[in-house]
C-alpha cells in the first residue's frame, strides 16, 4: 500500500535519513488537529535508507518488526504463563488475517498491538518480576512509545488502573507505589521531543487536544447498551476475519470470558487475569469513545482476545479434549487462509503510478520551486507524487504551506478536470492563472498553471 498516508511519511521519513529536517511531531490523529509523537517515523526511518528511499523499504520494516515483536511475545508469555499457552498465541498472531494485512504496509497503528500488549506485559513484570525497577521504567518507555503510535493506547491506563488497585489492595504490597511514580519518569522522556515543539510553538497540540474534549463530542453520548453492543459486534468479526452475526459475537465473547474465569477459580493465574480485566475493561472504554467502529481502533484489544483464546486450548491440551482444542486452531488457520490473496493475486504496486509521474515532473520542473496538488478531492494521493518528485531531484512547497510558487501542477484522474475556476481551494490559493501545458501520462492528466 503506498497511498495519502503512506506518502506523506515517505516525505519526511526520507527527510531524516537525508539529515533535512527532524520532525518533534508526528503524523495528524483521526481527532481533529491533534498530532502524534514521532517515535514511529525514527522507527522504520533505518529501513527506508537501507533501501535506498524505495518506499518499499517502510512496508518491510514494519513487516521486520512485527516478526519481532511477536518472538518477544512468545518469549513473555512461555516465562510467565506456558510454553503451550505461548505456541498457541503465536500461531493466532501468526496467522491471523488482521495482522497479516497490517503487517505488510507501513502505518503507525500497525505496530500498536505488538506494543500494546508488551506495554501490559512489562506492568505486570514491574509488579511481579525480579527485577521490578527495571520493568517499572521499561513500563513507562513502552506505554508512552504506545501513545505515539495511536493516542488509543491511552486506554490502556483503565485495566492498568484496575489490575494496579486489584493488587495493591489484594498483597498490601505498598512498595508497589513506584510503579506509577517511576514508570512516569519513562513516558514523559519518550514525549520529550513532542514537549519540545508544544514549547517552541505555545502549547498549539495543547490547546487543540483541550478544545477537543471541551467542544467536541469525544466521548459518546449515546446509550452506552447500544454503543456497547457495536464495539462487541465488531471486535470479533475483526479478530476472526468473519463475517457473524451480532448474537453470535457476542456469545463469543461471554463464552471466553465465562471458561476463562472458571479457569481461574481452578487455578490462579495472575497475568490471566490482567488479560481478563484487559479485555472486558477495553470493551467498555471503547464503547464510550465516539469513533467509528473500524479495524484499528481496536488495536490495543486484540492480543488480549487472541490471548485469552489460547490459554483455554492450552488447557485443553492437557485434558480428554484435547482434540476440540486441535480442531478450533486448526479451524481459525484455515478460516484466514482465503485471505492471503498475495499468494495468487499480482502485487497492487501502488508506487509505481506515483514513480513514473513523479520522475516525469522533476524533469520538467527542472529543479524549480513548484506548488503541487490534486483534482478532484477524492483523489488524495498528492503526497505519494511529491514523495517521487523529490526523489528525483524535485522542489515542491508543502501542501500545508501558505508559500505560492510560479508554478502549479495539477494531477486530475477523473473528468471532467475543472482545472480553471476551479472548486478546490488548493488550486484557488494559487490565484489567478492559465493553462501553460498539460499532458496525459496513465490515466492522469497533469497539468502545469502559470500566473496570468
Amino acid at each position: 500500500m503506498f497511498l495519502a498516508d503512506q506518502g506523506r511519511d515517505a516525505v519526511i521519513i526520507r527527510r531524516i535519513i537525508t539529515f533535512q529536517k527532524f520532525p518533534l511531531i508526528g503524523p495528524p490523529s483521526s481527532i481533529g488537529e491533534v498530532f502524534l509523537g514521532p517515535f514511529y517515523y525514527y522507527l522504520v526511518a533505518p529501513f527506508l535508507w537501507i533501501f535506498q528511499s524505495n518506499p518499499i523499504g517502510l512496508a518491510i520494516g514494519v513487516a521486520l518488526l512485527s516478526m519481532i515483536a511477536a518472538t518477544i511475545i512468545y518469549f513473555i508469555v512461555s516465562k510467565i504463563v506456558s510454553k503451550e499457552t505461548a505456541f498457541l498465541f503465536s500461531v493466532f498472531i501468526a496467522f491471523s488475517a488482521l495482522f497479516v494485512d497490517i503487517g505488510r504496509f507501513s502505518w503507525n497503528p500497525n505496530l500498536l498491538p505488538y506494543f500494546s500488549f508488551i506495554t501490559i506485559s512489562l506492568f505486570f513484570l514491574s509488579l511481579h518480576g525480579k527485577r521490578k525497577l527495571l520493568y517499572t521504567f521499561m513500563f513507562g518507555i513502552m506505554f508512552g512509545l504506545s501513545f505515539q503510535l495511536h493516542h488509543l493506547a491511552a486506554l490502556l491506563v483503565v485495566p492498568i488502573t484496575l489490575y494496579f488497585f486489584v493488587f495493591l489492595f489484594r498483597k498490601k504490597d505498598w512498595l508497589a507505589l513506584k510503579v506509577p511514580l517511576i514508570s512516569v519518569i519513562g513516558f514523559i522522556l519518550t514525549l520529550a521531543p513532542f514537549a519540545l515543539f508544544e514549547i517552541r510553538h505555545g502549547f498549539i497540540n495543547m490547546h487543540n487536544l483541550f478544545s477537543l474534549f471541551t467542544k467536541q463530542n469525544v466521548v459518546s453520548t449515546g446509550s452506552f447498551i447500544s454503543r456497547l453492543n457495536d464495539v462487541i459486534s465488531a471486535i470479533i468479526p475483526f479478530a476472526l476475519h468473519l463475517s457473524i452475526h451480532p448474537v453470535l459475537s457476542f456469545l463469543i465473547v461471554i463464552t471466553v470470558v465465562g471458561i476463562v474465569v472458571f479457569l481461574l477459580k481452578k487455578k490462579e493465574n495472575p497475568f490471566v487475569t490482567l488479560q481478563l480485566i484487559s479485555f472486558i475493561s477495553l470493551i467498555i472504554a471503547l464503547s464510550r469513545v465516539n469513533a467509528q467502529v473500524i479495524p484499528h481502533y481496536f488495536h490495543i484489544m486484540y492480543m488480549s482476545f487472541y490471548f485469552l483464546l489460547a490459554y483455554i486450548l492450552s488447557t485443553l491440551f492437557h485434558s480428554k479434549l484435547k482434540v476440540i482444542g486441535i480442531i478450533v486452531t486448526l479451524l481459525f488457520v484455515l478460516i484466514q487462509a482465503p485471505s492471503y490473496s498475495f499468494f495468487w493475486k499480482p502485487a497492487s504496486r501502488q508506487y509505481e503510478l506515483p514513480e513514473r509521474i513523479g520522475k516525469e515532473i522533476a524533469l520538467k520542473a527542472q529543479g524549480e520551486r513548484i506548488n503541487l496538488t490534486t483534482y478532484p478531492v477524492e483523489f488524495t494521493s498528492r503526497d505519494c507524487y511529491q514523495y517521487y518528485i523529490e526523489v528525483n531531484g524535485g522542489n515542491v512547497i508543502d501542501g500545508s504551506s501558505s508559500e505560492i510558487a510560479k508554478t502549479l501542477y495539477v494531477l486530475c484522474d477523473k473528468k471532467p478536470c475543472r482545472i480553471i475556476n476551479s472548486d478546490s481551494w488548493n488550486i484557488q490559493m494559487f490565484g489567478k492563472a492559465k493553462i501553460d501545458t498539460m499532458w496525459e501520462k496513465d490515466g492522469v492528466t497533469i497539468y502545469k498553471l502559470i500566473h496570468q
